[in-house]
């Protein structure tokens, strides 16, 4: 088995038209996976570490899920590689 990282945007209150109280996908829109495969969830989780010195840990909480980043907006999650079409780049 491989793993991805799946990108997931937060949607905050103050974005477009009454944030996300008008969208259809609530307050977290999945934005795709990363272009980056792993053969293990450990090597996710160390390349998002490496990439995110800022961030705690991406599993810090045993869930293979980080915290949502400040800056970006943005949270990862650790997934099962199904041969998924893989459109983010890498950080």
């Amino acid at each position: 088995m491989r793993y991805v990282l799946e990108v997931i945007k937060v949607i905050t209150l103050t974005e477009g038209d009454n944030g996300w109280i008008n969208s259809t996908c609530r307050k977290r829109k999945h934005i795709g996976y990363m272009k980056s495969r792993f053969k293990t969830k450990e090597e996710a989780v160390s390349y998002y570490d490496t990439h995110n010195p800022h961030m705690r840990s991406l599993n810090a909480n045993n869930t293979y899920k980080s915290d949502c980043d400040p800056n970006t907006k943005l949270l990862y999650i650790v997934r099962n590689d199904y041969l998924i079409f893989a459109t983010v780049d890498g950080f």
